[in-house]
């Protein structure tokens, strides 16, 4: 019996023992916002490695890749020597080094090159951050062999610097902190910082405006990003001044109202949250988005976007920049004028919504959208659409019929590959747009019905508890039905082009691509919320992936498939005509007698 107590008083103390020393190396560590300077004008940082790479398997998208289906078909890659090989070495290292913290922040933009500095916490012994620096550090000095490196001190820290000519790469471990700065000064004044329990009494983390830009982000995020924007701002108006353009003073105080962004993502179980505040205090809070266009979804609408119309809007006339430019719009203008109105009366006719709405059916093979804007005053929405579906001279015209209270105007049918045929619908309350008359018959149908079909189902009521109510903009993408439409579509073409690339069968198996059903379920819709308050615009995203992710990939995509174009065009010898980068030239005015 002794011998066990004395055994359990062992084990005790030495699980003291080991959680004093564990919370003591996690105590001590000072946050890097509170290392940078106060007038950092970028700060990136990932806050807590540790926290995230536990979050990280629990998501969808690691969800997914550890399917077996997917494991299978990226096995051939993962099997193959290089770079697959080289990144699972990078990555036992940092498993090593155990990294806590890691930030890149810029500190000014003045002079030829911004100053920056950046940093990674570890909680690993120090040979191991040698060891990962050990091929940067010898990849730089390869590029510039006439390159300079000394060894000095700061204090009692070593800083060794790399010089090549005006350059200079300046390193330095200080406590758990790594440091890099392409200025000795900087990385100098943040050493300081490190050494104090609190780091600077100044840093950016200390700051009002860091504060009130990150307090809306969630407190135990996976990563930051913080923008000040007051520097550029002042930047972007001494250019105007200095390159003579005049500074209209309404934008120019909008400008100056935005103090600073803040972007913070979390991984929150299987889902995914993106939160962006933009700082900007002295504007008016606006009224809740009504997200009127529901009412023409049905339960197979995948896409629903609403976004509230400006209560004004300023267009200058054609005989200013309108006519000189297109051309087209001036006989337009002259209809609108003969019915009373100017391009300015669009925001009495029509708001304050616009709404996207799209679907995809089981059995359709492509997908459907209208576009819906709110009406305010029918009169002169029937004005407007009047002029805009009028037909030019030897041209058909639009055909037009009434029904159910809704007037429908049908543009003729187009000719090619493609043909399409845009169709409108103008009730008292709606003007909607879709690319043919089914479309929009089907969704007037709806409108008559009086049920929002997609706001009845689980899934859009489970997402929208996920954000607060939006003011400005309102989006929800079920993920799930594009995926298994989309890549049900383009599987079999999918496989035949990674079969026929060279790269891209020595590194997966085209014949093990995963099923539909393997990729779509852990899929949970995207939605997003965008609010307008006093103190600046809140936006806020979730789902397995979020929409500013889906936005981003869909404009890297639509890069990349327009690169090749983009290259051959630029090396068939593309010039610009002069005329289409100047301005009209302006009439001449008639003397009058």
């Amino acid at each position: 019996m002794k011998k066990l107590l004395v055994s359990l008083v062992v084990l005790v103390a030495v699980a003291t023992a080991a959680f004093v020393v564990y919370k003591k190396t996690i105590g001590a560590h000072v946050a890097a916002a509170l290392l940078v300077p106060g007038e950092t004008l970028l700060f990136v940082a990932v806050p807590n490695v540790p926290r995230t790479a536990l979050r990280w398997p629990k998501t969808g998208l690691a969800q997914m890749l550890a399917e077996p289906e997917m494991e299978k078909f990226l096995e051939k890659s993962r099997s193959q020597p290089g770079l697959m090989q080289s990144l699972d070495e990078k990555l036992a290292q940092l498993v090593r080094l155990a990294p806590r913290e890691v930030f890149v922040a810029v500190t000014s933009i003045d002079g030829p090159t911004p100053k920056w500095i950046a940093g990674c916490a570890f909680l690993g012994r120090k040979k191991e951050a040698v060891t990962l620096l050990a091929e940067p550090r010898a990849v730089l000095k390869a590029a510039w062999p006439a390159g300079k490196s000394d060894l000095a001190t700061h204090g009692t820290t070593e800083v060794e610097t790399f010089t090549y000519g005006d350059a200079v790469v300046a390193e330095a471990f200080q406590g758990n902190w790594y440091l890099v700065s392409n200025d000795v000064a900087l990385l100098h004044q943040t050493l300081d910082a490190a050494a104090l329990p609190n780091g600077a009494a100044d840093a950016l983390g200390t700051r009002e405006v860091f504060k009130k830009a990150t307090a809306p982000l969630p407190a135990d995020g996976d990563t930051l990003v913080f923008a000040q924007l007051g520097t550029l701002t002042d930047r972007v108006k001494s250019l105007l001044v200095a390159s003579g353009q005049s500074v209209d003073p309404k934008q120019l105080a909008e400008l100056q109202r935005m103090q600073a962004v803040a972007w913070g993502t979390k991984l929150e179980g299987a889902q995914v949250r993106d939160t962006i505040y933009l700082l900007a205090p002295g504007g008016a809070a606006e009224v809740a988005l009504p997200r009127n266009a529901l009412a023409f979804s049905a339960a197979e609408t995948f896409l629903y976007y609403g976004m509230a119309l400006p209560a004004k809007i300023e267009m200058p006339e054609s005989a200013g920049l309108l006519g000189g430019y297109l051309t087209m719009l001036a006989p337009m203008e002259k209809a609108l004028a003969e019915k009373g109105l100017k391009w300015a009366d669009l925001s009495a006719a029509f708001g304050p919504e616009l709404g996207v709405v799209a679907d995809w059916g089981a059995e359709e093979p492509a997908p459907s959208a209208l576009l819906t804007v709110d009406v305010r005053d029918a009169a002169k929405a029937r004005a407007f659409v009047d002029v805009f579906t009028a037909s030019a001279p030897g041209t058909p015209g639009w055909g037009r019929s009434e029904k159910d209270g809704a007037t429908l105007f049908q543009s003729p049918t187009g000719a090619g590959l493609l043909p399409v045929s845009p169709s409108l619908a103008l009730t008292g309350k709606f003007l909607v747009l879709g690319f043919s008359p089914v479309s929009v018959g089907a969704a007037l149908t709806r409108l008559k019905s009086g049920q929002a079909g997609i706001a009845q189902t689980p899934a859009y009521q489970g997402a929208v508890k996920t954000v607060g109510a939006p003011t400005s903009g309102f989006g929800y993408l079920d993920m799930k039905t594009l995926i298994e439409r989309s890549y049900a579509t383009l599987r079999p073409m999918l496989a035949l082009s990674l079969a026929t690339a060279g790269e891209g069968e020595a590194a997966f198996d085209a014949g093990k691509l995963p099923a539909t059903e393997t990729i779509s379920r852990h899929f949970t819709p995207s939605v997003y919320s965008q609010r307008v308050t006093a103190e600046g615009t809140l936006v806020e995203s979730s789902g397995t992936l979020t929409f500013n992710q889906v936005l981003l990939g869909a404009i890297g995509g639509g890069v990349a498939a327009a690169m090749p174009l983009i290259e051959s065009t630029l090396s068939a010898g593309l010039k610009l005509d002069d005329d289409l980068l100047s301005p009209p030239p302006a009439k001449p005015t008639p003397a009058h007698p």
